[in-house]
């Protein structure tokens, strides 16, 4: 797996047991990750105040600063606070060894640290007061903003859209691929061919794939497990053969059969929406 929302939101909680603590020592120094590099030494001897999380976003927000310390997993970036992982592998990833760790602070008792073997993570400061660009986030969305967010761009495929977090924050390849499957909709779907009841049906959908399998342990515990996403593989609701695509520049996994198409999507892949 690669850190999507559930796999960040672990990390947070994780992360939660560093409020309270101050800071000793700072390791900032990595270029590609880390901007700006090595600027980070004025948070010696300040507190974790909260950990806060948007979409695959993770913040750390000091007492008596105003900026707070973003953290972007990308595809190979793991947390670990006090020796443990929330997350014991990613799919793309490797296990832990201190030459790739690329950001940590160090506290009184403990430590907090990123690691990531292929450096695709990245840590930024952020004005606190400063605007998002990312869209709201997909646990905390209500039902008519997440319509309305998907109705504002009609013309892309249902999985460009899903994936755009600008719209929405948070969702990756996996979990839209499983969304996906169980509101049996087809990917390559554009979301002006899906009326509004349907589109209510797959925010109903999100919100049950969500809390399961963040209780399950993360994006990878779905019923297109890994073993599943390959061509030809049996479709976990009815059995038939699932089929490869490339949909909005992802690798897409589908059931030909029960995820329903428009009238103009049986063989055309829709991208984003131009």
């Amino acid at each position: 797996m690669v850190p999507e929302v559930l796999e960040v939101e672990l990390y947070r909680r994780l992360a939660d047991s560093i409020i309270g603590r101050r800071v000793t020592a700072v390791m900032a120094d990595d270029p590609i990750v880390v901007s700006p590099a090595g600027g980070f030494d004025h948070l010696i001897g300040t507190k974790v105040d909260q950990v806060l999380r948007h979409g695959k976003v993770m913040s750390i927000a000091f007492a008596e600063q105003t900026k707070v310390v973003d953290l972007h997993f990308g595809m190979t970036g793991r947390l670990i606070v006090d020796g443990r992982a929330a997350l014991e592998s990613l799919v793309y990833g490797a296990s832990d060894n201190d030459r790739w760790t690329r950001f940590a602070l160090t506290f009184e008792h403990g430590d907090l640290i990123m690691s990531d073997p292929r450096r695709f993570s990245r840590v930024r400061w952020r004005d606190m007061e400063s605007a998002t660009l990312l869209g709201p986030d997909v646990f905390t969305v209500p039902v008519e903003e997440f319509v309305n967010r998907l109705e504002s761009r009609s013309r892309s495929s249902l999985k460009a859209v899903l994936l755009d977090q600008h719209v929405l924050a948070g969702l990756g390849n996996m979990l839209v691929d499983e969304i996906l499957l169980r509101a049996s909709l087809d990917p390559r779907r554009r979301v002006e061919s899906v009326n509004r009841q349907g589109l209510e049906g797959l925010y109903q959908v999100m919100n049950q794939v969500l809390p399961e399998l963040l209780a399950r342990g993360g994006s990878h515990a779905g019923l297109l497990a890994h073993s599943l996403r390959r061509p030809g593989a049996p479709c976990p609701l009815d059995g038939c053969p699932m089929v490869k695509m490339v949909v909005a520049g992802r690798t897409t996994f589908a059931c030909p059969v029960h995820q329903q198409t428009s009238e103009n999507a049986h063989s055309t892949a829709v991208g984003d929406g131009s």
